[in-house]
């Protein structure tokens, strides 16, 4: 079969299982088309049940009828155990010569000879086999091959969607759970345990991404969709009306074409009849838009072949409509908002106050949305891509935030326990209160200075009671993103007076305009195939002086009779980059007082956090104040990982030995320089990582109000002397999980209890 018909039949089989209601009947239409696409005499899938311990055959086409759910084997029989136990393809042209064959005899095989058989792998978990059989004995096609290795791999995420939600009736496939306690695993972001209800924040969804989602308010959901079909007919008569100088009649004629599928009584009618069967408007429509799309599709006559095209995007347009609706509904106090991938921006639209947690799709844990919802102490989950996250509207969802599980669908038993947690943590929090206006000293009398990391103005108050020493890092781009256009110099400066007051007389380190990179505005669109290693940070600014020079005039204006303030500059690469800066700066300062304003030059530093900076320490102490290291962004670099993506999320580790040994070379360089050094690096706000850091040499650490308390009251207990024996060890050992391990059992030996550096009891 040539090339593209195979690409063909994929796009087919995919949406064909994607969205189902049960997955069983969608696996058995799955077989039947690879059955008739390829041409071959039977295809078949196993799925692994970790229950028993066996492969069970799920569906099959061209074996036996009536075998599905009633054929098992051995991780270690046949060749669909070979295929497991290897996770790579078989490609052989006589099964029944191979030492593995195992003969079913129920089964009807004896006639086969050719198989393909091909893993399907979920994130390293084997969740089963994809098999096609001849009964020619010849050999598959490479082509084919490639075929299966990519269907397979399409299915796995569908197959470990339906696992989770209990789309395969009749058999639990999950092991681990059962259909109580349902859990979806992303990447712990903000720690924490919220109970509360799912709120879907919907950004545009793809036709094809809907899946089953049923409902109980039929009538509501019947006049939504009708609702959203009146909307869509006005919106396509007055686009019409306002093209129709400019475009030709056959042009035009779509539109009209449009307008007759939306009346026609068939779709609408086919919609509100699945509605009535208790499933919700946005999933019944795309139940039955994608069946018309699929019958065009297979049409002979090109012209009909192509009226797909008109009919997806009309689906889509209906679906955007029923979305929009939805996402206008009030948010509820508590509730967990739920995503593909929230901007940051949802903390302007939406008070943090009603938010209990937060469930992307995608991000990872150094993402500026998990960065913020540490800061308001909001437990979040990102990364977690088998949720469906649209289906879970108004379900009572738990969020750890510690682990980067979310559960829904919880037994008595486990609720309880979740309730537990949340009082405990809690208590333990109000407990870290007594310590909020005492000094960070280590248990041999040294001081370290603990800062916080701010950017939006709701988390003032929550820094100022945290008992901060002074702001380690204001993010000035969080107005910038939140405003929707450049704010002027005027209401910059009054922004930045309410921190430099708030924080008075401690001191308060601006960070110059960061964007780029994961923190775009909407207004200034950077668009890059790679972000992070583009147009960002200081990049921006330097080749945008006019931008620059406001900001800095509105930071030097807010600081007059305050004097705290420090201004730091992100992403720097090289001693030219800080001359320029310096130079804008200064003539900031001059203009000011020559406008009759008086200002002082501040004191200005430079970010450590890409590998050139790294061997600059020494150029950089001749021209700047002080530095101080953004780990976050250092980390990503030194590893190569993209730090917003879920797939690499294991490999980012700010413990790596290589991010460890950078750090203390750091520390090193500037106490030799005799330059001030912080880190305002999420490390900074995990105990372990603060106390390797305190083990290293650092002294000034920001971090996220929600965890200062915490990092104090683990600094308190222990001897600096010992974090400096304990770091030097580390430094030796090759591994981020057992770095952690060697530091959790070593603080476990000092007394330090698991719960203060934020490790929970197993459960």
């Amino acid at each position: 079969m040539p090339m593209p018909d195979l690409l063909h039949l994929l796009r087919k089989v995919v949406e064909a299982v994607t969205g189902s209601r049960n997955l069983q009947p969608s696996l058995e239409r799955l077989t039947k088309m690879v059955r008739e696409g390829m041409e071959v005499d039977a295809c078949s899938v196993f799925l692994w049940d970790g229950n028993i311990e066996r492969y069970v055959l799920m569906a099959t086409d061209g074996l036996k009828d009536g075998l599905a759910g009633k054929i098992t084997l051995t991780k270690n029989e046949g060749m669909i155990g070979l295929v497991g136990k290897r996770e790579e393809p078989l490609n052989i042209a006589n099964s029944t010569l191979h030492p593995n064959f195992h003969s079913v005899p129920s089964a009807g095989e004896e006639k086969f000879r050719a198989l393909l058989a091909v893993p399907i792998i979920h994130n390293r978990k084997l969740l089963g086999v994809l098999t096609v059989q001849r009964f020619k004995d010849d050999r598959f096609s490479d082509e084919a091959e490639a075929f299966l290795v990519t269907l397979s791999a399409q299915m796995a995420g569908i197959i470990a969607n339906a696992e989770a939600t209990g789309a395969l009736s009749g058999m639990n496939l999950i092991g681990e759970q059962s259909q109580d306690d349902i859990r979806f695993s992303g990447v712990a972001c903000s720690t924490g345990v919220a109970i509360g209800q799912g709120h879907v924040i919907a950004a545009e969804v793809e036709l094809d991404s809907v899946r089953f989602h049923s409902t109980e308010d039929i009538n509501g959901e019947i006049e939504r969709f009708k609702t959203a079909l009146d909307d869509v007919r006005q919106d396509l008569s007055q686009t019409r009306e306002r093209l129709e100088n400019e475009l030709r009649p056959e042009e035009l004629a779509l539109f009209d074409v449009y307008a007759g599928i939306l009346n026609d009584q068939a779709v609408g009618g086919s919609v509100i009849e699945k509605i009535e069967d208790g499933e919700s408007a946005p999933s019944a429509l795309a139940t039955v838009m994608r069946g018309y799309i699929q019958h065009f599709e297979e049409m002979e006559d090109t012209y009909l072949r192509e009226r797909a095209a008109d009919m997806r995007d009309l689906g889509q347009r209906l679906l955007n409509c029923l979305l929009a609706d939805e996402s206008e509904r009030v948010i509820p106090k508590g509730a967990i908002l739920l995503g593909e991938e929230l901007s940051a921006t949802v903390f302007g639209d939406i008070n943090p106050e009603h938010i209990a947690g937060i469930v992307c799709a995608r991000g990872s844990a150094n993402s500026h949305l998990a960065i913020l919802a540490r800061a308001l102490n909001i437990p979040t989950v990102l990364g977690a891509q088998d949720i469906p996250w649209t289906e879970l509207e108004g379900k009572e969802l738990v969020v750890d935030g510690y682990r980067g599980h979310v559960y829904y669908q919880l037994s008595e038993e486990r609720r309880a326990h979740f309730e537990e947690l949340v009082a405990d943590e809690k208590a333990r929090v109000s407990g870290l209160d007594a310590l909020i206006d005492m000094r960070a000293e280590t248990a041999n009398g040294l001081n370290i200075n603990l800062m916080v990391n701010t950017g939006l103005q709701t988390d003032i108050l929550r820094s100022k009671d945290s008992g901060a020493d002074g702001v380690g890092l204001f993010r000035t781009e969080v107005p910038f993103m939140m405003l929707g256009r450049f704010p002027s110099e005027e209401e910059q400066a009054k922004i930045y007076r309410s921190q430099l007051q708030t924080f008075h007389p401690r001191p308060v380190t601006m960070r110059t305009l960061d964007i780029g990179g994961d923190k775009s505005l909407d207004y200034f669109p950077i668009v890059e195939d790679n972000p992070f290693l583009g147009w960002r940070g200081l990049r921006v600014t330097l080749d945008h002086p006019e931008i620059f020079i406001v900001q800095v005039r509105a930071m030097l204006r807010a600081s007059v009779g305050l004097n705290n303030l420090k201004i730091m500059l992100p992403m720097v690469t090289s001693i030219s980059e800080v001359e320029d800066s310096l130079q804008i700066i200064h003539r900031a300062v001059y203009e000011l007082n020559e406008e009759g304003v008086p200002v002082e030059s501040p004191d200005v530093g430079v970010m450590i956090e890409v590998p050139s900076a790294v061997y600059l320490i020494k150029d950089f102490a001749n021209l700047v104040d002080f530095m101080s290291v953004g780990s976050n962004d250092l980390t990503q670099y030194l590893l190569a990982v993209d730090r917003n993506n879920p797939r690499v999320a294991d490999i980012y580790d700010s413990m790596h030995p290589a991010v460890l040994k950078a750090l203390k070379s750091i520390v090193d360089e500037c106490d030799a320089a005799n330059v001030p050094l912080s880190l305002c690096g999420e490390l900074a706000g995990d105990p372990l990582g603060a106390v390797t850091l305190l083990g290293l040499g650092y002294r000034n650490l920001s971090m996220s109000s929600a965890n200062l308390l915490r990092v104090k009251a683990v600094l308190m207990q222990i001897d600096s002397g010992w974090a400096q024996t304990v770091s030097s060890g580390l430094l030796n050992l090759d591994d981020p999980k057992v770095i952690r391990s060697t530091l959790q059992l070593a603080l476990q030996k000092a007394g330090v209890p698991l719960t203060s550096l934020g490790v929970l009891p197993t459960h």
